[in-house]
């Protein structure tokens, strides 16, 4: 379906956000063209699923278990970039897709979109920069409530504000906003896939909207 522009093979990408969802169907794509895969998430079961998954389809894959950010915990975020470089090395490709967060209120779905957002790109720019390489793509949702509003909304200006600040250092970052149902998982996933391959080496600081009726005006 792709050309070689979508080919990952060898480098290493770090997927934040869980076993299921758009940051699952982003492993699977990621595996599919060769990259080197570390799925971080709460659940250990479920995320050993998807490694096996994953390993028995060929990929390199681990499954890093990281309690404590969705409450946006920086030391939980620090021991993943500890696991991930111990486990595959530095990594190329960042991408931050958090789940929908279904319940608990204003705070903790700020703290697990945003803020947990923000906890990943301070952990593992900073190094890519110093690489000279790398590419970020972050999930910023679209929905029906002011906490996931805001959190896209901070999504989306905090990777602005990351794709400004590297961009001289071989750093892109970009969005992907979407509106969280299943139906557009995929469509979300294959946005992602785009915007960290060389098909898109020269976007950064750019918004790929599949959020459709329900987009962001």
């Amino acid at each position: 379906m792709f050309g070689s522009s979508f080919e990952l093979k060898g480098r290493i990408a770090v997927v934040l956000g869980g076993s299921d969802g758009v940051a699952a169907a982003v492993c699977r794509l990621l595996a599919e063209r060769g990259a080197r895969v570390a799925v971080v998430g709460p659940d250990e079961l479920s995320l050993a699923d998807l490694v096996d998954e994953l390993r028995w389809n060929g990929a390199e894959a681990v499954g890093v278990v990281a309690t404590g950010l969705e409450c946006a915990d920086a030391a939980a975020m620090d021991a993943v970039r500890h696991s991930v470089l111990g486990e595959l090395g530095a990594p190329e490709l960042l991408f931050v897709l958090p789940g929908q967060q279904r319940a608990g209120g204003w705070q903790r779905t700020v703290d697990s979109g945003l803020t947990a957002t923000f906890l990943a790109l301070q952990a593992f720019v900073p190094a890519m920069a110093e690489s000279g390489t790398g590419a970020v793509v972050t999930l910023a949702p679209v929905g029906t409530d002011p906490a996931t509003n805001a959190v896209g909304g901070g999504v989306t200006a905090l990777t602005q504000h990351y794709a400004r600040l590297f961009a001289l250092s071989g750093v892109r970052a970009n969005v992907v906003s979407w509106t969280p149902r299943e139906a557009t998982v995929d469509d979300a996933a294959y946005a992602a896939l785009y915007l960290a391959s060389d098909a898109a080496a020269r976007m950064t600081a750019t918004t790929l909207d599949v959020a459709g009726t329900l987009m962001r005006l």
